[in-house]
C-alpha cells in the first residue's frame, strides 16, 4: 500500500487522487498536509520533500515529489497501456502536454486563483490579475484549438495522464469568476470530464 501526503483541495493532489481512481488504485492512506491543514515545514516532512509542498508520494522505500512524475509512475505500473501509451512517438506528446501544463497552462490560471480564491495579498492587485487572465486565456485558447483537431481527449480519442495533468486546471479556469472566451471544444471537453465519475469525486468535489 501506497501513501500520498496532500490536502484533497490541492489542484496537484487532486491530479494523483483522481489517476488513481481512474486506474482502481483505491486501498492507499492519504495524510492531509498543506494549506490548512499539518504543516508541510517541518523536518520530518523535508526529509520527504525538500521543497516542503505537496504531494509526496510514498511505495515502499521509494518516494517522488512531483505531481505530474507520480502520475507517469502510477499509469506505468498499474494502468493499461492507453492511459501512458508504450509507443513512443505516442508517449512523447502525452509528456509534451504534461510538460506544457507545468510550465505554460497553469501560471496564469494558478495567480488567477490565488488572487481571486485565496485572497494572497501579493495576487490581489489589478495589474497581477490582468495579467493572469491574459496569461489564462491564450494558455486556453490554446489547448481549445488543440482539443478541436484531436476530438475526445487531449492527444486523441484515449483518456490518458495528460488529461489529468490538464483537466485540473480546466475544471480551475471554468470555475473561477472570471470573464471567459467562447471556447467550445474546450467546453465539450470539460463535459466530457464531467461525465467521468472518477472526475467528479476527486476533482470537482475539490473546489476551484
Amino acid at each position: 500500500m501506497f501513501t500520498i501526503y496532500g490536502r484533497p483541495n490541492s489542484s496537484n493532489v487532486r491530479k494523483v487522487l483522481w489517476l488513481c481512481a481512474e486506474i482502481g488504485q483505491t486501498d492507499y492512506q492519504r495524510i492531509d498536509c498543506g494549506r490548512g491543514f499539518e504543516s508541510c515545514d517541518t523536518p520530518e516532512y523535508a526529509e520527504l520533500n525538500p521543497n516542503k509542498l505537496v504531494p509526496t508520494f510514498v511505495d515502499g522505500d521509494l518516494v517522488i515529489w512531483e505531481s505530474n512524475a507520480i502520475l507517469r509512475y502510477l499509469a506505468a505500473k498499474y494502468g493499461e497501456d492507453s492511459i501512458y501509451p508504450g509507443d513512443l512517438a505516442t508517449r512523447a506528446m502525452v509528456d509534451q502536454w504534461m510538460e506544457w501544463q507545468t510550465t505554460t497552462s497553469n501560471v496564469g490560471i494558478r495567480d488567477l486563483f490565488f488572487g481571486l480564491i485565496v485572497k494572497d495579498p501579493s495576487a490581489t492587485g489589478e495589474d497581477t490579475l490582468s495579467k493572469a487572465h491574459a496569461q489564462a486565456t491564450q494558455a486556453m485558447t490554446l489547448l481549445d484549438a488543440q482539443l478541436a483537431k484531436t476530438g475526445a481527449f487531449v492527444t486523441g480519442e484515449n483518456f490518458t495522464i495528460a488529461d489529468c495533468a490538464l483537466g485540473i486546471f480546466v475544471n480551475r479556469w471554468f470555475s473561477l469568476p472570471i470573464d471567459r472566451p467562447d471556447l467550445s471544444a474546450l467546453a465539450t471537453y470539460y463535459d466530457r470530464l464531467k461525465s467521468r465519475k472518477a472526475f467528479e469525486e476527486t476533482v470537482i468535489a475539490g473546489g476551484p
